[in-house]
């Protein structure tokens, strides 16, 4: 990745800094991991090691003690002689003690002056301890024979048998157990960078589909081999799903293109013919001619205006405004709006409807728009009948529109409210955008209403389209009155 970074002067200059792959990510933490545990091991290591010494060391100077305490109370003045000496015999030596328990000599070398607690020693327990690297043992001793009296004081009897011993090396452990786990550290590192080189080449593939499809490259296979880790093999299915959708979702567009081309182009080639005709003077009946013009420019018109509608559904830019309206009231509006163009088809429109007011929250503009698309497509491909239908349940109401026509396929049901369909001419030679149904589909989605399609509504055949539209209890003083609708 590429930053760029001003200079004092005024200058540009390019600074360049690369992301971290996955790869150098887990290696660099893993290496991390591994010096952090030969730090914590190592150090570990050290004080249970020098803890186990010290423990063994004191142990076993405890148990020399024991046996010589024993034999230095029976020993002859000659043989203990030597061991009261200022350097005593090796890493032993008896120290004189006061009635206090004070030392009369000096301490070796490598004991302070206050390491015995002579007062411990007097009522009869030992001392043991660590100073620097030397583990130290005084155990009491009570001898029948007695020293000269500069020496022994007082109290010549009383001495402390002090054995010395320093602490073996835990070089030999320490080295043991950081070179174990550095070994585990890089063999570690070794399995994972193999790991994540797998990894790494998978996620590039995966990067590599999904930039062929962020150019437009729609044709991308699925690869034969899946990748085995379930992450990143829902994530390959993520990828194939978007591709395929896609791809679906171009091929729709090119259709959708290709029909409102069609479209536009048929009533426009119709217009212009008429043109031209009145231009050359070729018209018979101007009247049928204009009449002719402005049919086609109508059903521009309506192709424009669908195309708007489905626009700002796609967009969510429509907004809804709810009222109490009275279904029976809308229903007989609609009717009564349609009327003449069932009536120039030569078809009986009849409705239906509860002599009682049917009251509702909900746009009633957008659901004359819905029920006015459903009305168009039935009066469209009606042979002779078009029955408009209103039933009123506890919490929801359903309108229904049955037509007598041809019916459809099981397979057009599904998608009918969903995808754009191809135009079909009606029973009259008219052809539509073939957008009606599919923004019936978004506003029905829109308002929370469910749409669906039944066909054949009977045994010779027709399409029976129910809408549900769901309602909350209205107290009976708010109803809105209506008067019954006379059927035509």
């Amino acid at each position: 990745m590429t930053r760029f970074r001003s200079r004092p002067s005024g200058g540009l200059a390019i600074a360049w800094r690369k992301q971290p792959s996955i790869r150098s990510t887990v290696r660099l933490g893993l290496l991390g991991t591994a010096i952090i545990t030969v730090l914590i091991g190592g150090v570990g290591t050290i004080l249970i090691s020098r803890e186990v010494v010290v423990h063994q060391s004191q142990a076993f100077l405890l148990r020399s003690a024991s046996a010589l305490a024993i034999l230095f109370a029976r020993a002859s003045h000659r043989f203990v002689h030597p061991f009261l000496a200022a350097a005593g015999v090796g890493r032993l030596r008896l120290i004189p003690l006061s009635s206090r328990g004070t030392p009369l000599v000096a301490l070796p070398p490598q004991l302070p002056a206050h390491s015995i607690d002579g007062s411990l020693l007097v009522s009869g327990h030992y001392q043991s301890g660590v100073i620097h690297n030397e583990v130290f043992v005084a155990y009491p001793v009570q001898s029948s024979l007695s020293s000269d009296g500069r020496l022994a004081g007082r109290h010549p009897h009383m001495f402390a048998l002090l054995l010395t011993r320093p602490l073996p090396s835990i070089d030999g452990p320490v080295i043991f157990v950081i070179g174990a786990v550095l070994v585990t550290a890089i063999i570690a590192v070794l399995l994972s960078d193999h790991y994540t080189a797998h990894i790494s080449r998978t996620l590039d593939r995966l990067v590599h589909r999904a930039n062929r499809v962020a150019s437009g490259h729609f044709d991308d296979e699925e690869s034969d081999t899946k990748p085995q880790e379930i992450e990143l093999a829902h994530l390959d299915d993520a990828i194939s799903s978007m591709i395929a959708s896609l791809r679906a979702a171009s091929e729709v567009e090119s259709t959708y293109i290709l029909a409102i081309s069609h479209d536009l182009r048929t009533p426009l080639t119709s217009i212009r013919g008429f043109a031209e005709a009145i231009i050359d003077e070729a018209v018979t009946s101007p009247t049928e001619t204009a009449k002719t013009i402005e049919r086609e420019a109508r059903r521009i018109e309506r192709l424009i205006n669908d195309l708007i509608a489905l626009a700002r559904l796609r967009a969510s830019d429509y907004t809804l405004t709810s009222q109490r309206v009275d279904l029976n009231e809308l229903l007989n509006h609609l009717i009564e709006t349609v009327a003449p163009v069932a009536e120039r088809k030569g078809l009986t429109l009849s409705a239906t409807l509860p002599n009682e007011s049917t009251p509702l929250d909900v746009d009633p503009e957008r659901l004359l728009q819905l029920l006015g698309n459903l009305l168009d497509n039935a009066l469209k491909y009606a042979r002779s009948e078009v029955l408009v239908q209103l039933n009123a349940h506890e919490f929801a109401i359903e309108v229904t529109i049955t037509d007598d026509g041809a019916g459809m396929s099981r397979a057009l049901q599904e998608q009918l409210f969903t995808h754009q369909l191809n135009p079909t001419p009606g029973r009259d030679g008219t052809v539509g955008s073939g957008l009606g149904l599919l923004i019936v589909g978004r506003l029905a989605a829109l308002m929370g209403i469910t749409v669906h399609a039944e066909s054949p509504a009977s045994a010779t055949g027709g399409t029976r389209l129910t809408v549900r539209l769901p309602r909350q209890p209205t107290p009976a003083h708010s109803a809105p009155k209506t008067a019954p609708l006379t059927p035509r």
